[in-house]
């Protein structure tokens, strides 16, 4: 992460600036709508968003708790987070700025510099670093006309059920899937279920190549997500349409091997589909299976690892009311394998770069648990348009813990599976076509696996900006 004072990034963001606005030695004055000319790029492209949120949570938020597999103390779900916003009232501003550069045919360059939402390295007191989200170079037709290849620190994602809900993979905007805080030495048994406040940690440096083979594809992904920690990633994806009489989408099907340290090798194989109709109505699902190890051990051997992850959905879209209203009722249900006993050699939780930010509270990874694995949930939602401008959704979520063998994975005080029944209320306001409000209302009740006596809420308010 990089690490920049006011001043200096005061500094860089004025160099920045002239050397956008310089074309030629001879600095010259350049009037409000006039081209900005690049000095070697023969397109420079720049945007960006900025985003302002007011964010409560009650104090509960802060005594959820999961059990650490081997009868010793709840590790906080929300440890990441600084004290001074773990619970309570806060104001969190973010923003990112992108910029784009058309190098030659066929060639482009991507920066994008933001402020990383890492709660362990960002803690709200008027200074968020600067870091990097992507610095890549994209090459079309890269040695052979039907691949194209993209390297640096390249954002990567697998939304198979397109609901914008990656459930395994989405590298740019997940945590370590290995390096989770709270889990100790105890975290090679069985990993801890939540790194809430971590989301954007990882730089996914590396390379992807997808080659164009007609009406499929193919992915090859090379990443070297923390040379510290021996993290990396390999893998691939294959796409291809699907074609089953009224109903019409795509079906991939993917291949991959994460290592959480140089001796160890962690396979998932799975993938997803998602197909539509004329008459509105949507089916979607995922699957992964894993295998290998989870680490090589310390000592007594490796961690054998023995997971799954499975998603089913339908979604409808109801004859309009009239042509603006557009309402649609959502019915799924996740399923994400666990363990209970972080003193063996095996591992059952699902390990993931997942991205799942579909409940306010339970697994919302910006303001909420962040909950990764070992749970089910069934999920009922809907929504419509209200107006233009307005739009309204709710949801109806029943969770509960997957493994919770002895009551080691539930909090010590408590070894019920039930994490609990969440509503959540989501409205979106379009003041105008760059200025968005999103107003957020979670409150999750009868948590009872996570020790939590009373209910959990979380109110969050968002402005943003996009340009």
């Amino acid at each position: 992460m990089l690490n920049i004072s006011k001043r200096t990034f005061g500094f860089l963001l004025t160099a920045l600036c002239g050397v956008m606005l310089i074309g030629s030695p001879v600095v010259a004055q350049t009037s409000i709508g006039g081209d900005v000319k690049p000095k070697r790029a023969l397109r420079l492209t720049i945007s960006g968003d900025l985003s302002l949120s007011f964010v409560d949570r009650s104090s509960s938020f802060a005594d959820a708790a999961l059990g650490d597999g081997a009868g010793g103390a709840a590790a906080p779900l929300a440890s990441s987070w600084a004290t001074a916003v773990r619970d309570g009232f806060f104001i969190d501003p973010i923003f990112q700025l992108n910029l784009e550069a058309e190098v030659s045919e066929g060639v482009d360059a991507t920066i994008s510099l933001n402020t990383p939402f890492d709660a362990a390295e960002n803690l709200r007191d008027g200074s968020p670093p600067l870091g990097i989200n992507e610095a890549k170079i994209r090459w079309e037709g890269a040695v052979n006309p039907d691949l194209d290849l993209e390297m640096g620190v390249v954002e990567y994602t697998l939304d198979f059920s397109g609901n914008g809900n990656p459930m395994f993979l989405s590298l740019g905007n997940s945590e370590s899937a290995f390096d989770n805080p709270g889990a100790g030495a105890l975290d090679s048994g069985m990993p801890q279920s939540s790194s809430a406040g971590r989301v954007d940690s990882l730089n996914p440096a590396g390379a992807v190549g997808r080659l164009d083979l007609g009406e499929n594809s193919l992915d090859v992904l090379l990443y070297d997500l923390s040379s510290l920690n021996d993290e990396s990633l390999f893998g691939f994806v294959y796409n291809m349409p699907l074609d089953a009489g009224d109903y019409q989408g795509t079906m991939s099907f993917t291949y991959i091997n994460s290592k959480n340290d140089g001796g160890s090798d962690l396979f998932t194989l799975g993938g997803g589909a998602n197909v539509s109709a004329a008459d509105g109505l949507k089916i979607y699902g995922e699957l992964y299976l894993q295998n290998g190890d989870y680490s090589s051990g310390t000592g007594s051997g490796p961690i054998d690892q023995d997971a799954h992850a499975f998603l089913a959905g339908v979604r409808y879209d109801l004859p309009d009311v009239d042509d603006d209203s557009a309402p649609w009722i959502d019915v799924s249900f996740w399923d994400y394998s666990g363990d209970s006993d972080s003193t063996d050699n095996s591992n059952g939780n699902f390990v993931s770069y997942e991205f799942n930010n579909d409940t306010i509270v339970l697994e919302d990874a910006y303001y909420g648990l962040d909950l990764d694995t070992n749970y089910r949930a069934f999920k009922v939602k809907g929504g419509m348009n209200l107006s233009p401008e307005w739009s309204i959704q709710g949801m109806f979520t029943y969770a509960t813990l997957n493994s919770n063998a002895g009551g080691l994975a539930s909090n010590p005080s408590n070894n019920s599976k039930k994490l609990g029944d969440e509503f959540d209320v989501r409205a979106t306001y379009r003041a105008t076509d760059f200025l968005t409000f999103h107003m957020n209302l979670g409150t999750l009740q009868n948590a009872k696996a996570l020790g939590v006596g009373s209910g959990i809420e979380v109110v969050s308010l968002t402005s943003e900006v996009r340009f």
